[in-house]
């Protein structure tokens, strides 16, 4: 696990990434979950949890900007072909 980062469990019982963020380097709106962590935008107000500050809160993006800091899935593994 590299630092910055935690293990927590999804609902479904899988461990996920969280990011963890630096909240002296955000805005008042950002800590409260008021405005976008990457863009400011305030409206629409972000919904996207995109990870947490120290003190476990919540830190959210909209939906433009939480696409390009969450990991996109793997795709499906494909073996190599045998000789």
């Amino acid at each position: 696990m590299t630092a910055g980062s935690m293990m927590s469990w999804s609902p479904t019982r899988t461990a996920r990434s969280m990011l963890t963020f630096d909240p002296e380097g955000l805005t008042w709106a950002q800590r409260e979950g008021d405005a976008c962590v990457v863009c400011h935008k305030r409206w629409p107000r972000p919904r996207v949890r995109v990870g947490r500050l120290p003190d476990d809160s919540a830190v959210l993006a909209c939906g433009d900007c939480a696409e390009a800091l969450l990991p996109t899935p793997k795709s499906t593994v494909v073996a190599f072909p045998s000789r």
